[in-house]
């Protein structure tokens, strides 16, 4: 019997044939294409770190100093109580203090010091995500993500010029990759895994003397002793290890100060809780979310419609009662607007970051819920939600290099949701030339 194969249905699956193989070949180009748009990206942060030899401006100055002073007193109490001028612990001052016969303590040696630890930070992302997704059995190319840590803008600043938080966010991204490997020996070569899981908490105590937000992590990682299946005894073990040793490490130093900060800054965690200090963390987190892998989010036209009638409903109640005000690009914004607008400006754009906020919030709960299978994704998301919520307990000020510090949690936590098409690409380098920006203001585009 002969069969006709209708007209043109030849035509019709050579076309799906030609579509599938563009298809997959076009996202492998821009694969490629947001790759080389990301290492271009810290090759130009990398060049600019070189050529920026201003003296010590914005932190820095108030830094330095105290690099001389464990010169002065060694690693001592007395050291640590006079610490002065900055509320993060000494590990800034550990590492420039052994890196100073080579950086001099003088730019751009001692700004090169962050970039490069950027570049390790970025290694670590991707030796973090090709774990994750062995253990999902997913492959993907994980210098796409790794490198995605350059489109978050406040990362520029805070690699660009020699502040505190990138030393910290080095050893944080250290201690979780250590601990990711330990439970790989908790058959054979047992003393490895424990040994592995020492280090871990190590890199963590030092993270957290870094930046003392880290501390987080510690209770995050109780969710990893929920873990089922293979070696559960041991591997809670290594849990138990990595939280003890962090403590361990960075507790002494809390005992010396009697809190978190050094005594000489204790004031900047006095007055309690600002509650808008927590939003602004929370809405910045949402940016980083948009920018980097906004499929994180969940949305719909209902989600759309709740998101527009609670701005509206949020815009009155703030003007009149809460009255709580935010103004980013005023300056620039003002030499477009006339002063009529700028006046109730800090009003509009407030009730918009409280609405994103909550809207983060609820895409978190989202999330918590579908991966509630899943110890390590429930422990980088409870991470970066007890980081962010750290900024409702700062009551001096709020800065976005609060939010920069959870950078790696993020991408992390945002690497299965990166697509590959040219929208992510046009964000990748909308986060970079906004980074860049932020940067150059503080040396004056000189």
């Amino acid at each position: 019997m002969i069969i006709h194969r209708p007209r043109g249905s030849i035509h019709r699956g050579l076309w799906m044939i030609s579509y599938r193989t563009t298809n997959m070949r076009y996202p492998k180009e821009q694969e490629r294409s947001i790759i080389a748009t990301g290492i271009t990206g810290y090759l130009l942060l990398l060049v600019i770190t070189i050529i920026h030899r201003q003296p010590p401006l914005f932190d820095e100055p108030l830094l330095i100093p105290n690099v001389l002073l464990l010169d002065q007193y060694g690693l001592s109490r007395e050291f640590f109580l006079n610490i002065d001028n900055q509320a993060p612990g000494p590990l800034y001052q550990f590492v420039h203090y052994a890196l100073r016969p080579i950086t001099h303590l003088q730019p751009p040696g001692i700004r090169l010091v962050n970039t490069f630890m950027l570049l390790m930070i970025i290694v670590l992302l991707a030796a973090i995500v090709r774990k994750t997704q062995l253990q999902r059995r997913i492959k993907q190319n994980v210098w796409l993500p790794a490198l995605h840590i350059m489109a978050v803008p406040m990362i520029w600043t805070v690699s660009g010029m020699a502040l505190t938080e990138i030393p910290a966010m080095l050893f944080a991204s250290l201690s979780i990759w250590l601990l990711q490997l330990a439970p790989d020996y908790t058959r054979k070569r047992w003393w490895l895994g424990v040994g592995l899981s020492l280090l871990a908490g190590l890199s963590l105590g030092l993270a957290i003397l870094g930046r003392s937000p880290f501390v987080v992590l510690v209770p995050s990682a109780l969710l990893l002793l929920l873990q089922i299946g293979g070696e559960v005894r041991k591997r809670r073990i290594i849990v138990s290890i990595y939280m003890t040793v962090a403590l361990l490490c960075c507790m002494p130093v809390f005992v010396i100060w009697g809190g978190l900060v050094p005594p000489k800054q204790a004031i900047i965690n006095e007055g309690g809780i600002v509650f808008w200090h927590g939003i602004l963390a929370f809405a910045y987190g949402a940016l980083i979310v948009l920018i980097v892998a906004p499929a994180w989010f969940t949305y719909n036209r209902l989600i759309l419609l709740v998101l527009v009638l609670l701005y509206v409903i949020l815009l009155p109640v703030n003007y009149y009662w809460l009255h709580y005000a935010y103004a980013p690009l005023s300056g620039v914004l003002g030499k477009i607007f006339p002063a009529a607008v700028m006046q109730i400006y800090p009003y509009l754009i407030s009730p918009f970051l409280l609405t994103i906020a909550l809207y983060f919030l609820y895409c978190a709960f989202l999330q918590w819920m579908e991966r509630r299978t899943e110890p390590f994704s429930l422990f980088i998301l409870l991470s970066v939600l007890l980081m962010l919520a750290t900024s409702f307990k700062v009551t001096h000020l709020f800065s976005s290099r609060y939010v920069a510090q959870t950078a790696p949690l993020f991408i992390i936590m945002l690497a299965p949701y990166i697509r590959i098409n040219r929208g992510q690409l046009i964000r990748l380098a909308a986060g970079m030339i906004i980074g860049l920006l932020s940067l150059e203001t503080y040396f004056l585009f000189r």
